[in-house]
């Protein structure tokens, strides 16, 4: 009973996915986006809890210089981005279906950063985060220059990653699953291609901790790892929003290597702090465009308090569990 109800779920979450598409796909596009940031006012409002932690971390990582008037402006830019990110594929698809010159939609920064990266023949990370417009970042990519591979979580609803894998595949060279793919990623650095990749989120158990915005945080040290094993290249890489209606600022930085004058640790978690302090300077310049509703500081600020108890002596602390694993 329990997975016919699921499957009922599903079903019904495709059908309602299918009807949206079909209505962004014929309304203009200024009223799907003014209707979006509604949405994305009032998701703000009926969801308090959400909304009063990520005011607690803006203030807590962007320090004094930010207010709680700031704090407030920012949050909402927060729900507004994630609303956004739900529209502005499909906004963009159909600008480009109809003729809109690709430099009315995007202009870009450092392509030659990817280009030397590309031509190296190592392989590489494209390295973004939920920040800006990433969801509509492999499309631009694979348009402007050519498709890469995506490294993405399964989704639980099996209707929905059927009709995102068919999606995705139009513009990308395939889906790499986030857990499980190593040697696919392997192999595609080998072949010398392009895999974007999103860093920001909390790894948990299996990370390295390291600073971001101040704080320590648990980090995703899988392209460290690659970078070091494989001498992949790490490209930082932003798609940020411009003032107008569907107009974006793709940005590449210099390509991040593994350093070979360091042990293989340091040279591992050297790259993954270069890559952090990269996204770090790009929030504090737009942390508008951050998504803030993800608390990726959470298992570091457990396991320091578990830490910190077990030093202190109490028994009833268990140990915490921080580890260098990829």
């Amino acid at each position: 009973m329990s997975r016919a109800r699921s499957m009922f779920r599903y079903r019904c979450e495709d059908v309602l996915l299918a009807a949206t598409m079909a209505c962004v796909c014929r309304l203009p596009a200024a009223l799907v986006l003014a209707g979006t940031r509604c949405l994305a006012r009032l998701a703000a409002i009926v969801l308090p809890g959400r909304r009063r932690h990520a005011r607690e971390l803006v203030l807590q990582r962007l320090g004094p210089g930010c207010n709680g008037r700031r704090a407030d402006q920012i949050v909402a830019g927060a729900f507004r981005t994630l609303g956004l990110n739900t529209v502005e594929p499909m906004l963009v698809e159909r600008a480009l279906r109809r003729g809109v010159p690709d430099a009315e939609i995007v202009t870009v920064e450092g392509a030659e950063h990817l280009q030397a990266a590309l031509d190296a023949g190592h392989g590489v990370f494209i390295c973004g985060a939920h920040f800006g417009a990433w969801e509509l970042g492999p499309l631009l990519v694979g348009r402007l220059f050519a498709p890469m591979w995506v490294v993405a979580r399964r989704l639980d609803n099996p209707f929905l990653e059927s009709r995102l894998l068919a999606h995705r595949q139009q513009f990308t060279r395939g889906s790499v699953p986030k857990d499980g793919g190593a040697a696919q990623l392997v192999r595609i650095l080998r072949a010398g291609e392009a895999v974007g990749i999103l860093l920001d989120q909390n790894a948990g158990r299996g990370g390295v901790i390291m600073d971001f915005l101040g704080a320590p945080s648990s980090h995703h040290r899988v392209v460290g790892v690659m970078a070091r094993r494989f001498g992949a290249a790490a490209l930082p890489s932003y798609l940020l929003r411009e003032p107008g209606t569907l107009r974006f600022r793709l940005i590449f930085e210099a390509p991040i290597t593994a350093r070979p004058d360091l042990p293989p640790e340091e040279a591992e978690r050297d790259v993954v702090a270069r890559i952090s302090a990269s996204l770090a300077a790009r929030v504090r310049a737009h942390p508008e465009q951050y998504l803030w509703l993800h608390d990726r500081w959470r298992h570091a600020v457990r396991a320091e308090r578990l830490a910190r108890a077990a030093a202190a002596g109490d028994s009833r602390a268990p140990v915490a569990q921080v580890t260098n694993d990829a």
